[in-house]
């Protein structure tokens, strides 16, 4: 991918999209933010199906004619942004109000990586474990402050941080993100978390199944690129040794879970139920990191 100075737009909105039903309530709610005007676009790249994006005036569709992976499609909506300022939503989040204002905010008080707050909710026990086991660091009601990283399902960079440091690792299925904004912090860019900028993440993991594929997957990975960057992560030598890591699992995920517990008591001690299915998940992380 090719990365050029901006030619106009102010803010550029870029969502990947795998025929989200839910396509349609986020671009209503990001075209109805505070702020949003004819000087900024909305970029949704992938597959639309059901016809779900036409419907809305002024929002550019990159048809990609088949199914690509997340990065991929991020990569293509980076290349055709013409924003000062790039944000990325994930096509199943819903943005609160405020949403853009604050991630404005963010930038204009100096942070070149952003990253917004995610709700602490679910609809059932399993969507709200997956929210709490994947996104603890980032809960809407957690401090702002620095991060070593950010996920990318909410996250907004200045082009010139993106013009040095490049696009994502297309080659990763999962953790892209990780690797990508650990490469901005290394290159000097410190992320920073600003919890109003919040949304709520809407996603199909609803049981323990879906909860338990999705944490395996992005353990593999996830050891990838932490061994990639192990000193900017510090990242455990035992995730070395693969083997050992699904060993010892049991051990590992309940240090975590129980970490989280204690990082995030104002939200964990509400939901003491979901502690069991969050240890589960980080079994499954670990078994996932087990694997090649």
């Amino acid at each position: 991918m090719t990365v050029t100075e901006s030619r106009g737009v102010k803010t550029s909105i870029i969502i990947p999209s795998l025929n989200s039903p839910l396509i349609d309530q986020v671009l209503n709610k990001v075209l109805d933010q505070e702020g949003y005007s004819d000087d900024d676009e909305v970029i949704v790249v992938g597959r639309d199906d059901k016809g779900l994006v036409k419907n809305h005036i002024g929002v550019q569709f990159i048809d990609t004619g088949q199914p690509v992976t997340a990065p991929v499609a991020r990569n293509l909506g980076i290349d055709a942004a013409k924003g000062t300022l790039l944000i990325f939503i994930d096509s199943d989040c819903i943005p609160q109000p405020g949403w853009l204002r604050e991630h404005r905010k963010a930038h204009e008080a100096g942070h070149k990586v952003v990253g917004g707050g995610v709700l602490p909710v679910g609809d059932n026990y399993w969507h709200l474990v997956y929210n709490l086991t994947m996104f603890h660091e980032i809960f809407s009601t957690a401090p702002a402050g620095e991060r070593p990283f950010l996920p990318t399902l909410n996250l907004s960079v200045d082009r010139s941080v993106i013009i040095q440091v490049g696009g994502l690792d297309p080659t990763l299925r999962k953790s892209q993100d990780l690797d990508w904004t650990t490469r901005m912090n290394e290159a000097g860019f410190q992320p920073y978390f600003w919890p109003a900028a919040s949304i709520q993440h809407q996603h199909n993991r609803r049981t323990g199944k879906k909860v338990w594929q999705d944490a395996a997957t992005i353990g593999k990975y996830a050891r990838q690129v932490r061994v990639r960057h192990q000193e900017s992560l510090n990242t455990p030598s035992i995730l070395q040794h693969q083997y050992l890591t699904l060993i010892l699992s049991p051990l590992i995920a309940l240090y975590v879970t129980g970490r989280i517990i204690t990082r995030r008591p104002e939200t964990m001690l509400r939901h003491p139920e979901t502690w069991p299915g969050i240890y589960l998940s980080k079994i499954a992380w670990c078994w996932g990191a087990s694997h090649k």
